[in-house]
């Protein structure tokens, strides 16, 4: 098998997991339904309202999901078991987020820095 073969193939499971793990049985969006990703920060916004986080997760060697989370006063914001702001996540940092996909977007609710 060719290593361009192999790739393809791998390429595929991890796509064929995200899909089984991430879409609903039914097919349409699931209203509160709760995911978690972890990845890298690579934007933070509270200058405007609602708040919002940016993380990029791996999904392959060369390819990666992003998702932008709207960060309310109920998101519970971690770092090393101490509660933090908002404003004090850099760009760059390693996080773990959960999130619930509601019919009018994405809510974090827990932001847990590494």
């Amino acid at each position: 098998m060719t290593r361009v073969r192999q790739e393809m193939r791998a390429l595929f499971a991890v796509a064929a997991l995200v899909m089984v793990f991430c879409v609903p049985p039914d097919g349409e969006a699931a209203d509160g339904r709760t995911y978690r990703v972890h990845g890298q920060v690579i934007a933070v916004n509270v200058a405007q309202t609602p708040h919002m986080i940016v993380v990029k997760t791996p999904l392959s060697k060369q390819n990666d999901m992003t998702v932008g989370a709207k960060v309310t006063a109920q998101t519970r914001i971690v770092r090393k078991g101490r509660r933090i702001a908002l404003q004090t996540i850099r760009v760059g940092e390693a996080v773990r987020l959960t999130y619930v996909k509601q019919r009018d977007g994405l809510f974090a609710r827990i932001i847990q820095l590494q």
